[in-house]
C-alpha cells in the first residue's frame, strides 16, 4: 500500500500540477443576472440623463422649466412632460408659438399656444385640447419664454404628487429602487460571470490516500 499526501495523479486532473485549483466556466445564471444588471444601469442612465436635461435650465439664464400638468396641450404636448423655454427677449412672439407664461389670474406657470395679439400688445392664449381661449391675456412680461425642447414623461412624479396619485408614485418609486439593487450585478467585480474568463473552484487540500 502506499500513500500520497497532497499529490494527485495527472490522468485524474486537467489542471497544472500544483496549480492548487481547478476552473469552471461562469454558469448560465450567473451571464443572465449581470445581463439583468446592465439593463437596470442604462435604464437608470437614460432616465438620469432626461431628468438632468428637463432640470438643468432652471439655473440657466432666461431658460425655464414647466411640467405639463394636464391634457390641455394634447396631442402635442402630454401630461408629464417637460417643456424647457427660451427667453426671446423683446423679440415679437408670433402667432401659433408654444410659450410658457405666468397666468395672470391664479398665479403658476401654464404652457399654452398664442392663438391672437390684442392691440394693446397682450396676447391671446388657448390649450389645443380646449374649446376656448384661456380667460386673461398674458401681457409680455408675464412671457417667461418660447418653448424650444420637450422631454417626455419625467415630469410625471411630480404631476402624481400635485394630485395625490399615491400609487403610480409608489409604484415608480418601487421600481427605481429595483433597478438600483440590481445595477450590482453588472458593476460590482464579485458578480463578474467571468472573471478573467472563468471562476476557480475550490480545491481539497487534505491528504488522498490511493492504494
Amino acid at each position: 500500500m502506499t500513500t500520497a499526501t497532497g499529490q494527485r495523479d495527472a490522468s485524474q486532473s486537467p489542471e497544472q500540477p500544483g496549480s492548487g485549483s481547478a476552473r469552471v466556466p461562469a454558469r448560465r445564471g450567473d451571464e443572465g443576472r449581470f445581463y439583468l444588471g446592465l439593463v437596470a444601469l442604462v435604464a437608470i442612465m437614460v432616465f438620469a440623463t432626461l431628468a438632468v436635461i428637463a432640470l438643468l435650465p432652471i439655473p440657466i439664464p432666461r431658460a425655464t422649466s414647466a411640467s405639463i400638468t394636464s391634457d390641455s396641450m394634447m396631442p402635442k404636448l402630454r401630461g408629464g412632460d417637460v417643456v424647457i423655454a427660451v427667453d426671446t427677449g423683446d423679440a415679437p412672439i408670433a402667432i401659433g408659438t408654444i410659450v410658457v407664461f405666468e397666468d395672470p389670474r391664479a398665479g403658476g406657470l401654464v404652457t399654452h399656444r398664442v392663438v391672437g395679439i390684442n392691440p394693446d400688445g397682450t396676447y391671446v392664449t388657448k390649450g389645443d385640447a380646449n374649446g376656448t381661449v384661456d380667460p386673461a391675456s398674458v401681457p409680455p412680461e408675464n412671457v417667461r419664454g418660447v418653448g424650444r425642447w420637450v422631454v417626455p414623461y419625467v415630469g410625471l412624479p411630480s404631476v402624481w404628487l400635485s394630485e395625490g396619485r399615491w400609487l403610480p408614485l409608489a409604484l415608480t418609486i418601487a421600481a427605481i429602487a429595483g433597478a438600483v439593487w440590481l445595477v450590482r450585478y453588472a458593476v460590482e467585480v464579485r458578480y463578474d460571470p467571468w472573471g478573467d474568463g472563468e471562476r476557480k473552484a475550490p480545491t481539497n487540500t487534505s491528504p488522498v490516500s490511493r492504494t
